[in-house]
């Protein structure tokens, strides 16, 4: 079985988990404060699971880069990479971290129900053919 990549945490030990968390938070916090403006997060990041696991990917590219990356090209592409995700991370910058609506499984119950139909539709052999 392969080893789960470093920045997977859910089977570590509850202390090293711990310090991995506040590794990466000020980490976080370097990442904003060295690429201002580029980098805007809002203070509930943790909370947002996608963001939370990309995050914790370029800590350990970042980490890569300064420790073992020979080529300058790499630095340059985690450069790229980090200005085009810092722009979709904007768009949860302002987010207020509100509790979903009462009726939220519902509503993506509906979503998932409706995506399930047109997986069905999708499977059906075209009208028409011989």
């Amino acid at each position: 079985m392969a080893a789960k990549p470093p920045w997977v945490w859910d089977s570590l030990a509850e202390d090293v988990r711990a310090k991995s968390w506040q590794e990466l938070a000020d980490w976080v916090g370097w990442l904003e404060t060295a690429y201002t403006p580029w980098v805007l997060l809002p203070p509930c990041w943790p909370a947002h699971e996608g963001l939370k696991i990309e995050l914790s990917m370029f800590w350990y590219w970042h980490r890569w880069l300064s420790t073992a990356a020979v080529n300058p090209i790499d630095g340059v592409r985690w450069h790229n990479e980090l200005r085009r995700s810092a722009q979709a991370w904007r768009e949860l910058a302002t987010c207020q971290h509100e509790p979903p609506v009462a009726h939220h499984h519902q509503i993506v119950a509906a979503q998932r129900a409706r995506r399930d139909q047109f997986l069905a539709d999708a499977q059906r052999p075209e009208q028409g053919e011989s």
